[in-house]
């Protein structure tokens, strides 16, 4: 490896091995070796990721924790256990294509206001994925979750964010993106921090943008690259309790940056919209058992917020 790189890739496992090897041929497939540097942290996992990295790819610097200290925390380990100029974040159950790599750090490259850059997401099946979005208010994640947005024009009141590409196939506009694929600047950490580790999973890169963008610095959006996303693969093991983390680290947000009130608003909007959308017919099965079950995680997670 070279002494001198350009770019530490950061991946963060936990019981995603077999994924997370793919995601590492994936991005030495897409990067040169003399551009990176690649550390690995698990988050301690039982599948035997750690040992397999050591395995597969002895020039990674691997780093094994013994408890699941969460997303935010171990990106802070890799982070600060590297000093390339620029980080690549990329979750382990995802994959650059190969052209990815090189789109984003030429959208760093030629953009010194560009605190972090994302690229096209799309799924494991083609489809594309949305992983750009507005910052949440206390009533734009409820607006949209009711199916309304459609009908409402204000960027405001909206959660999604469609990028529109200039010419140069850009969007410096976008408020944050999601961390799954995520290029960061490091002397924009230097000025707005690292991740807040409250945040144990979820928000934690919305957390980070909403602090790069209010020190001047720009999120951008790229078109040129694209990377691929299973989505999910750690989540799924424990979905009531990464539900209550969801919503929990988005009651987090919106206490820290707009204060105790949108938090009480946000609760009872959303609430009221998981209550009334159990009470119409929906053609997907399974439909009203999840429903019970975020009413189930949102109520748990207001609980040991109001406990703070």
């Amino acid at each position: 490896m070279n002494s001198d790189p350009k770019v530490a890739v950061v991946v963060i496992s936990h019981d995603t091995k077999d994924l997370l090897l793919e995601c590492l041929s994936s991005v030495f497939e897409s990067a040169s070796n003399d551009d990176i540097e690649t550390v690995v942290v698990d988050n301690a996992s039982k599948d035997g990721s750690h040992e397999a990295v050591c395995r597969a790819y002895p020039q990674v610097i691997a780093i094994r924790n013994q408890a699941n200290r969460g997303f935010g925390a171990a990106c802070n380990q890799a982070i600060t256990a590297t000093a390339a100029p620029f980080i690549l974040l990329l979750n382990s159950d995802a994959r650059l294509t190969p052209e990815g790599f090189g789109a984003l750090l030429e959208c760093m490259q030629a953009n010194d206001t560009c605190g972090a850059a994302g690229c096209l997401m799309f799924s494991a099946e083609g489809a594309p994925v949305v992983n750009t979005r507005n910052f949440l208010t206390a009533l734009n994640q409820p607006l949209e979750q009711s199916g309304l947005t459609g009908r409402i024009g204000l960027r405001s009141l909206r959660r999604t964010h469609r990028p529109t590409h200039g010419v140069n196939l850009l969007d410096c506009t976008v408020d944050w993106i999601d961390g799954a694929c995520l290029m960061l600047r490091r002397a924009a950490l230097e000025q707005a921090g690292l991740f807040d580790e409250r945040f144990f999973m979820y928000s934690e890169d919305e957390d980070l943008c909403f602090r790069l963008r209010r020190h001047g610095w720009s999120i951008c959006h790229s078109a040129h690259g694209s990377a691929v996303h299973h989505g999910g693969a750690s989540t799924a093991q424990n979905r009531l309790e990464m539900l209550r983390q969801f919503y929990y680290s988005q009651m987090l947000f919106l206490l820290k940056h707009r204060g105790r009130a949108s938090v009480a608003l946000y609760a009872g909007a959303m609430k009221t919209v998981l209550f009334f959308k159990r009470l119409i017919p929906v053609p997907r099965k399974g439909s009203r058992e999840e429903l019970a079950e975020r009413l189930i995680a949102l109520r748990r997670a207001r609980k040991a917020q109001a406990g703070q």
